[in-house]
């Protein structure tokens, strides 16, 4: 039971350090949490809330793993080279997807309610 502890020990440092250390990471976290607040005053339904924490959850992971590789490649590549950038460009694409499959939903579930 203790090394299950210690997992989930590890597992939170990584969530307070990626929102308390990483501008980006908490800007997505922020955004989630502006995404929350608006589903709550829409009133939206259980299953609205399920996609709406889906593409919270989505972009945050993917804004993390998008960190994690950025630092990898920082601190395995010294120098500039154009392999890190394709690296650490294909990353960032990533995070911008899962946002624009976030965005698309957003506009999906909220904008009935906003006009309705």
């Amino acid at each position: 039971m203790k090394w299950l502890q210690g997992r989930f020990k590890y597992a939170w440092q990584g969530v307070t350090n990626g929102i308390m250390k990483d501008k980006s990471i908490r800007f997505q976290f922020i955004g989630g949490l502006l995404a929350f607040f608006a589903a709550a005053i829409l009133r939206c339904s259980v299953w609205e809330w399920l996609w709406i924490l889906l593409c919270v959850t989505l972009v945050i992971v993917a804004e993390t793993f998008n960190s994690c590789i950025e630092r990898c490649v920082d601190y395995i590549s010294l120098e500039r080279d154009p392999r890190a950038g394709l690296i650490k460009d294909m990353a960032a694409a990533a995070v911008m997807i899962v946002c624009g499959f976030a965005f698309v939903s957003a506009i999906v579930i909220m904008v009935p309610k906003l006009i309705g």
